[in-house]
């Protein structure tokens, strides 16, 4: 694996995601205590996110600088989080419904698990199609 120096522009983008992850956090934090709603897919839609803001903050700001290959890159990851982030909140949902309690640090072990699985699967998958 090729160690590359970051350009300011990725690093600024990485910086852009985390605060906007931290933005949208206080919103659904917010916005959860003023309807007194409280449950482990309240604390999943708020922590899940942070690993999807940062790709896509990088994204946003550094896709005019970046080759196309990191470019791409960004493109899978974006969609391996949203895809794991869905899949683990139709589990808890399921989980909610049969009123089984997860707790919190095996939701999110379980929840970003789950996004690293769909994560190498794309990205063997997208080795696959390149062979």
């Amino acid at each position: 694996m090729k160690i590359r120096k970051k350009r300011p522009e990725e690093n600024s983008g990485i910086i852009f995601g985390g605060v906007l992850f931290f933005i949208v956090m206080a919103l659904i934090l917010k916005t959860s205590t003023l309807l007194n709603i409280s449950n482990q897919i309240i604390v999943w839609v708020t922590v899940g996110l942070a690993a999807l803001m940062v790709t896509t903050g990088h994204y946003i700001v550094s896709r005019k600088v970046i080759d196309e290959k990191t470019r791409n890159e960004d493109i899978i990851a974006i969609k391996g989080n949203l895809i794991g982030y869905f899949l683990w909140i139709i589990v808890l949902i399921i989980a909610d419904l049969l009123k089984i309690g997860i707790s919190t640090f095996v939701m999110l072990v379980g929840g970003y698990a789950t996004i690293l699985l769909v994560l190498v699967y794309m990205d063997k998958r997208v080795i696959k199609e390149q062979k």
